[in-house]
């Protein structure tokens, strides 16, 4: 069977089920990444750090021998037609919550002849082991937290696909490159699949920082403060399930304590929000207001870090220029614009989209909004 593996939010050869079944289901294969609209609405250092990451993805990808088709133009331009020009039959993509990211996947349904399979493998939980159905995910966090806590088991992570299918031979123009981008920021926060599983080795058992993470993790200026691994978590390049494993395996070698329970907590946090997203979709944005002129020129200081608040100055000041926040930056940085400036706090979630090398749609507007 001709195949086609969409990418998407998944940069990683590991315990990636999407590309697991595309492998094992298609006989001659094709890989295409199409630019989101939130990939042209990122500045630079975002931009450069999900290119960056597609780079060494790519690079993994035709070593196996299959092509890899990567362009600006949106799914709905591209994959329709590469269907109908390559006669494919089944396109694997993974399941991303929100609203712009549900609509492209059935944009491309739509207008594709190609049976399309999606893979729900962003989460920590399996969607068929949670005990409410989506609609129902409680919506105060504390009562979900029990719920599956109770009830679930996080699956094991998967290794790289066993077998890998025929390539097909495409004459594929080259529409983009890959290089790409402003990577100027952050120096400890590098691209790609290999550096995320670096950064979990790295904090988790080279330094023993998982020991002591509760009692740390709202530090602002150590880098060993915080794990630090949201940006890979953020395009894929690592899965929360391959960092719950690791948790495990330190609690059963070197310490079981309330640090090692509160990062579990943490990615429990992560599925939350993007259940959330999914149960309420558009209701998650609010409603939009429209700026006055006073809070235009607010978000304005807010943003270029000129609001004479030396603390808030200090830490937008580190968001603009390695594209990193720490969580307790960002809650007091949102805090002050929407309270103290009194500026519509949707400006403020549109700016870190921009900003951030982490964004995550659900976890980025659940964050402003709770």
């Amino acid at each position: 069977m001709r195949c086609l593996y969409w990418i998407r939010n998944d940069l990683r050869l590991h315990d990636n089920e999407a590309l697991r079944q595309f492998c094992q289901q298609a006989s001659s294969g094709l890989v295409v990444w199409c630019a989101s609209e939130s990939f042209h609405r990122a500045g630079e250092k975002r931009r450069g750090f999900i290119l960056k990451t597609l780079e060494e993805f790519s690079a993994k990808i035709q070593s196996r021998g299959l092509p890899i088709f990567a362009s600006l133009k949106s799914a709905e331009q591209v994959i329709p037609q590469l269907v109908t020009d390559h006669q494919i039959e089944a396109i694997f993509v993974s399941h991303e919550p929100g609203t712009e990211e549900s609509a492209t996947v059935e944009a491309v349904a739509k207008h594709s002849p190609a049976r399309l399979i999606r893979v729900d493998q962003g989460s920590l939980l399996r969607r068929a082991d949670l005990p409410f159905a989506t609609e129902a995910t409680p919506e105060i966090f504390t009562q979900f937290r029990v719920l599956v806590e109770k009830n679930c088991r996080v699956p094991a992570p998967l290794g790289e696909p066993e077998q890998w299918p025929k390539g097909l031979e495409l004459a594929l123009p080259k529409e983009m490159s890959l290089s790409s981008g402003d990577l100027s920021g952050h120096p400890h926060i590098k691209p790609g699949e290999s550096a995320g599983l670096n950064r979990v080795q790295e904090y988790i058992w080279q330094k023993d920082r998982l020991r002591v993470y509760k009692e740390t993790r709202n530090g602002l200026l150590d880098w060993d403060d915080s794990a630090k691994i949201s940006p890979w978590l953020a395009v894929g390049a690592l899965s929360a399930r391959q960092v719950y494993a690791e948790i495990q395996r330190y609690e059963e070698q070197r310490i079981r304590n309330e640090s090692t329970y509160w990062m579990f907590f943490e990615l429990l946090w992560r599925d939350y929000f993007r259940l959330i997203l999914e149960k309420k979709q558009s209701g998650v944005f609010g409603r939009r207001q429209e700026l006055t002129p006073e809070t235009k020129q607010a978000f304005a200081r807010w943003a270029r870090a000129e609001t004479g608040a030396s603390f808030i100055d200090a830490n937008m000041a580190e968001l603009n220029q390695t594209g990193w926040m720490s969580n307790r930056g960002r809650q007091n940085v949102a805090s002050f614009l929407a309270k103290q400036l009194r500026v519509p706090w949707q400006f403020g979630a549109d700016y870190f989209e921009t900003q951030l090398i982490d964004y995550d749609v659900s976890n980025n507007w659940g964050n402003w909004a709770y």
